[in-house]
């Protein structure tokens, strides 16, 4: 991939896991509803999340301008992302409505497997740019 490829990719991420984070961390009410709906509301530990999901967001956000940056960090979005969907499967059949629990699995196994894939390209040379920025 291109740097520019790169930066439009990672930049696009980092947007999702920075709204993601946003959303829980100032309304983890609804969040919860939305999103999260597996048993009794927990705010902390919803915004426990928004933290995690900042974090995985800004890292992205770093890694689209430093390709220093790209592999470790899509190598951490893909071992959380994997955790994540274990947490997700383990846990299917407790979502109210019942569809939240297998579309997010299914969500969270394609996100692990799209970060895995960026990682191994990135790991391997990915970008025809490695110039520092």
């Amino acid at each position: 991939m291109t740097r520019r490829s790169w930066r439009i990719v990672l930049s696009g991420l980092a947007i999702v896991y920075l709204a993601l984070g946003g959303w829980a961390a100032v309304d983890a009410s609804s969040f919860g509803t939305v999103v999260a709906p597996f048993g009794a509301a927990n705010p902390h530990l919803v915004r426990d999340f928004a933290a995690c999901a900042a974090t995985f967001g800004l890292g992205l956000l770093i890694a689209s301008r430093r390709y220093t940056w790209r592999t470790p960090a899509l190598t951490l979005a893909a071992i959380w992302n994997g955790a994540h969907a274990v947490i997700h499967i383990v846990d299917i059949t407790e979502a109210h409505p019942f569809f939240v629990g297998p579309l997010e699995a299914a969500l969270l196994v394609f996100a692990s497997a799209l970060f895995t894939t960026l990682a191994l390209l990135s790991a391997r040379g990915g970008s025809r740019d490695h110039r520092p920025q």
